[in-house]
């Protein structure tokens, strides 16, 4: 019989081949059974909203408060300030800022976008003023973490629906009424990209798209009040 040879060349560029493949089923076997720390953290109170003591969970990452009756059913004007950032101790944006990876113009773009999901979200319905006044409610909103999307993971299907280079937001929001202040509802809440869509694959492209739809349930609930 005769015996094929195999360099050493290829036998090591088969070996390092296999441990790529390997390593990369391992990282997605975590990820699936939620061994990874891929989760959503839980959001932390940071200080922004004016009022915390009525906020219920609803769950592991979300608490949110309404005031009792159809509060929303009065305003139909808002002033939505610019968005702000204040992160929590410990979130995952102060350590990839303190690491340079996390640019103020990258915390400029994502404020922005937030603002003007919010503004696009509801403009074509409800006004979107700046003077507070009677039936005006005011939108305050604070991001208070980022994480980027891992591109390279996103591209591959295993990895990607193991969720293991998902990017997320956290935030904190309020409605108040502009002229006393009243806290109308508040939510606290973290959340990571999808598994099954395209949005990770550019750097703030889970974020952004939690954002939208941050913003389109504002819209719905204002909807919902209004009877839409």
């Amino acid at each position: 019989m005769k015996m094929i040879k195999m360099s050493k060349n290829q036998g090591g560029q088969k070996m390092k081949k296999s441990n790529v493949t390997t390593n990369v089923i391992v990282i997605a076997v975590v990820g699936i059974f939620g061994f990874c720390g891929c989760g959503p953290q839980k959001p932390e109170a940071t200080g922004f909203l004016s009022d915390y003591s009525k906020l219920q969970a609803d769950s592991d990452t979300s608490y949110r408060y309404m005031a009792p009756g159809n509060p929303l059913a009065d305003y139909d004007q808002f002033i939505i300030d610019p968005v702000r950032v204040q992160f929590y101790t410990g979130s995952k944006a102060i350590e990839e800022r303190s690491k340079g990876k996390l640019k103020d113009e990258d915390i400029t773009d994502i404020t922005n976008y937030m603002h003007e999901a919010l503004v696009k979200a509801i403009e074509n319905r409800y006004q979107v003023v700046h003077q507070p006044s009677p039936g005006v409610a005011r939108v305050k909103v604070a991001l208070t973490d980022l994480k980027k999307s891992d591109t390279l993971m996103n591209i591959l299907p295993i990895t990607k629906i193991a969720g293991t280079g998902l990017g997320g937001a956290s935030m904190e929001a309020e409605l108040l009424d502009s002229v006393t202040g009243r806290q109308i509802a508040a939510v606290i809440q973290s959340q990571l990209g999808e598994r099954l869509s395209l949005d990770g694959v550019s750097k703030w492209g889970d974020a952004r798209a939690i954002m939208d739809g941050w913003a389109r349930n504002f819209r719905r609930r204002l909807d919902e009040a209004h009877g839409y």
